[in-house]
Parts: C-alpha cells; structure tokens; sequence
C-alpha cells in the first residue's frame, strides 16, 4: 500500500522539477535533504505548498511514495 509523505526543500529546482511532474501527472525520483540524511522518494506528487514565513524560501512537498519492488511489479503487468 502507498503512504503520503511530506518532504521539505529550499532549493527552487527541486520545487520546479516536483511541481512540473505534479502537472503532466509523472512521477519522481528525487532525493530530499542534505547529504548527511538524504533520503530518496519515488512517486506522485499529490501537492506543492510555500512556506511564506522563512527566508530562504521553503515548499512542503506531499508526495504518494512507492518501493522499487511495487514499481517493478506495476512495470511488469
């Protein structure tokens, strides 16, 4: 079964490349955080919300994740 997570970035490429697969409906294999505790997220982005009251700029990225096992078995059929 797939969960939502939330994820945050500062950095606007990121954001970019999560909300234009957001758009055309594609999914992502990004990687979120620094290089210490980075984790990697496969799936759909479900939303894309700022953070108005920080600077740097901050979004929140709600993503629908999925293992590699589920992709490949969803691949296969």
């Amino acid at each position: 079964m797939q969960a939502l997570a939330d994820f945050q970035t500062t950095e606007y490429a990121q954001m970019r490349r999560c909300r234009m697969a957001h758009l055309h409906g594609e999914m992502i294999d990004e990687c979120f955080g620094d290089d210490q505790e980075s984790v990697t997220v496969n799936g759909y982005v479900h939303s894309i919300r700022p953070d108005l009251t920080c600077w740097p700029m901050r979004w929140s990225i709600t993503v629908e994740t999925y293992s590699r096992a589920e992709l490949s078995l969803a691949l296969a059929g």
